[in-house]
Formats: structure tokens, sequence, C-alpha cells
């Protein structure tokens, strides 16, 4: 019902903006530039944004969203430089109006807003259901508080303050595990709680004690940081395990757990290049010594000789998932290997509702991955678009292939080097529940499937 109101409000508010004519003009520094004006503007925004302006005068720093909205909408359609700039210059005009009225508001919610701040700080923007948090608790905060015009009586305050500071301790969880999250999620989707239910159960009880210690002293990373690592590192033995069984369908858990840790040690010696040779011939004995056991299981293993004719390939795929963990945001991209593949997971490329152009916020994640895919002397790589639930079939193909074929072309203006293909699976391959905003956000997804040369 709350989401209805919100809705029914800003609508009226399109309203209003729209039969307004004579609105104030604010200078622009930009000058006659449209696309300089659009930056200023949106620099006078996002420092409105962290001065909390947003929820102080909520009116009219939404007015002016919705102004500067219509700057870059005339922007991109290449309408006339004058509709660009008045738009821009009423919009700034309503942030540096929204900032008198929060002055003139802040001493009724300055201790609360240091709570909100912290919040803000610990990365709730970063997630969805997250923000939709935060926008109920300032709806109920202003309520309360009759736009700031009443301060908070100290029940009140008390009640807002916890109800922040949870709200920060799920964005710090956020930030720190999402990573392992998605991994133990996706997991499961792929029945690891039949094929590898030890490594899951791992996996499950580091994640829940990590996220345990954060809950308990949020704001310090050197009380929690153990934890988070270790849950890190059970997420990915998870990954790795799973990648092995579902290479080589009927490996028993413990068999695949003897291949992880062999290709680990093969990727560790990978810090000495110059005796990557001799390591492989200490492993090809080690492999030799136990014949016996893994001859059991010859129908899904590999014989000891592709074994290591593999192992270059294992390295550079455990190299590059390093330098992947080093370079990008568990937030942005995940990386693992799915049998004799590399899956970069891109979870983060921010399409605009309905439409397959790659924002230039997001060419820098892309360009990253090209780099790193570069380095694995990369054979081909297939390009895979994936969307959520929302929407019928044969739009969620026809977008998920159009943005599929953006992030291939952009790879090729790269000067990829290597074969590229693209295809547009639509919503019929989830890795999460569309039942929920975060699993459809999750499911909203580009998978650059890297094949390299043996």
């Amino acid at each position: 019902m709350k989401r209805l109101i919100q809705l029914f409000s800003f609508v009226i508010l399109l309203g209003m903006v729209a039969s307004c004519s004579s609105l104030r003009q604010a200078k622009l520094d930009a000058g006659n530039d449209p696309q300089k004006a659009i930056a200023e503007v949106t620099q006078v925004m996002q420092a409105a944004q962290k001065d909390q302006i947003d929820v102080l005068a909520d009116a009219q720093y939404q007015k002016g969203t919705v102004y500067l909205d219509d700057a870059k909408r005339y922007f991109k359609q290449d309408s006339s430089s004058e509709s660009v700039l008045e738009n821009a210059a009423i919009a700034k005009a309503l942030f540096q109006d929204a900032r008198k009225t929060a002055d003139g508001r802040k001493a009724m919610a300055s201790r609360i807003l240091v709570d909100r701040g912290a919040a803000l700080s610990a990365g709730v923007r970063q997630s969805g259901p997250l923000v939709e948090m935060l926008m109920d608790i300032d709806n109920d905060l202003k309520s309360e508080t009759k736009q700031f015009s009443r301060a908070l009586s100290p029940e009140d305050f008390s009640a807002f303050q916890k109800k922040y500071l949870a709200l920060e301790t799920k964005a710090v969880q956020f930030s720190q595990l999402s990573g392992s999250r998605a991994a133990i999620d996706n997991a499961i989707e792929n029945d690891s709680d039949d094929l590898a239910p030890k490594t899951l159960n791992t996996a499950q009880l580091d994640y829940e004690a990590a996220m345990n210690m954060i809950a308990q002293s949020p704001r310090s990373p050197n009380i929690f940081k153990s934890s988070v690592e270790t849950a890190q590192a059970s997420a990915t033995q998870l990954v790795d395990v799973m990648d092995v069984i579902m290479g080589a369908p009927g490996t028993p858990e413990n068999i695949a757990l003897q291949i992880v840790k062999q290709k680990r040690a093969l990727g560790e010696l990978t810090t000495n290049v110059g005796k990557l040779e001799a390591n492989l011939q200490t492993t090809q004995k080690s492999l030799q010594q136990k014949e016996s056991e893994l001859q059991q299981k010859a129908d899904v293993l590999k014989s000891q000789e592709e074994q290591l004719a593999l192992a270059s390939t294992q390295v550079r795929f455990q190299q590059a998932m390093d330098e992947a963990r080093q370079q990008i945001l568990p937030e942005d991209a995940l990386v693992y290997q799915q049998g004799n593949t590399l899956v970069f997971r891109l979870k983060r490329i921010n399409f605009a509702s309905g439409a397959a152009v790659i924002p230039e916020t997001s060419k820098s994640l892309i360009t990253k991955v090209d780099s790193i895919i570069k380095k694995l002397e990369a054979e081909k790589v297939i390009v895979q678009g994936h969307t959520d639930s929302i929407g019928s079939d044969s739009v969620n193909k026809k977008l998920s292939t159009e943005r599929a074929a953006a992030v291939a072309n952009y790879l090729y203006s790269l000067g990829s080097g290597y074969k590229l293909q693209y295809i547009g699976y639509g919503e019929t391959h989830p890795i999460a529940s569309n039942e929920t905003a975060a699993g459809r956000a999750t499911n909203r997804r580009v998978d650059l499937v890297v094949s390299v040369r043996e």
C-alpha cells in the first residue's frame, strides 16, 4: 500500500512539474555547453544527496531530479541546446532551494541524521532492497516529525536510531558477503545439497558466522575481517568443487575435493613461471602415487596425461580468478571455473530499463574483464544475456539478445583478438528466485563464457 501511495505521489509531482512554466532558473557555470551543464547540475544533486537534503527537503529535491532527468533526455534525443540548458537551470535552482529549506530543518533532525548518514556511508544505495528499506524508514521519519517541523521524542529517537543502525548493519553485510551469498545460492540452484552437501554446509556455516560477527560490530572491520575471509574461502571452495562435479557428472564429493586441492597446488606454483615445468612433473608423480585410488573412478576422471595437458590451462584460470578478485568488486562481477571454461558473471552493467545501450559508467568494468581475458589467451568468448521474469517471453528473449550483442560489440571494439559469439536466453536460465526483488536483480546479468587454447 505504501508503494502505491509513493507512486501516486510521484505521478502528482510529475503533473505539477509539467504545469510549471515559469520556475526560477539558476545561473549555470557551464555557460551554453549542454553536456557540461548536465555534469554541473549532476554534481549539485550528488552534493545535496550527500548532505541528506533528499530527505530533509524531499519535495524540492525530487522536482530537481525530474528536471535534471528531462535535461538528460533532451540531450540524448539531440534536442535543442535551449531545452537542455533550461531544464538544467531549473533543476539547479530547485536543488539550491532544497538546500535552503534543509538548512532550516536540520536542527530538528541533526542527531538522527548522524545515524542515517552512517547507514548511507556503509553502502545502502548499492542494494535495491536496502534502498527500499531506507525509503520506508525515511517516510516514517518525515511523518513522525511532520516534515522536520518538530523534534523526535526520546522514545521515537531510540526507535529510529535502531532502524538506521539495523540498516547500516545490513549494508555492511551486503558489501562484505554478497559475493559469498551469490556463490552459495548458485550452488544450491545446481543441487549442491545432493552433490556436495558437506562443502555446502561448511560454506553456509561460515557465511552465517561472518554475518553474526558483522552484526555484533558492524563498524569494526578488524573484528569481522577474519570471519569474512573464512566465509569467502569456503564459498570459493564450494564453487570450485561444484565446477568439478558439473564438469564430470557422477564425481563423488570427496574426489572432487581432492581434484580441487591438486588444482590449487598447481595454481600456487604459478608464482614462479620459470619453475612451472618442474612443478608439473612433481604433480605428475603425486598423481601417479594416487593412481590406485583414482582408478576406481576412471569413468569420471580424465587420465593423468590429460590432467597434465590441462594443467597450464588450470594455472591460467587460477591466475585470472586471482586477478579478477583483486581488481573487480564482488558486487560488480563474479568469476568462477565451470568445467573447462571460465565464466565472468557481470552483475552490474546497469542497462536502463528496456534498453540495450551500455552506460559509460559500466564500460570500465567490461574493459577490466577484457584485459584479464586477453591474458588467458582466450580462443572464444560466448556472451550470454539473461533477464528476470518480468515481461513476456518474446520481449525478454529479444532484450537479452540485444544486450548480449551490445557487450560483444564493445569487446570487439577493444580489439579482443578472440572469437566472439552472443546469445540471449531471456528468463529461461534463472540462478535465483524471481519472486523477490533481490532474486530478480541477480537474474538480470550478462555471462562471458571463456574457452582457451590448451
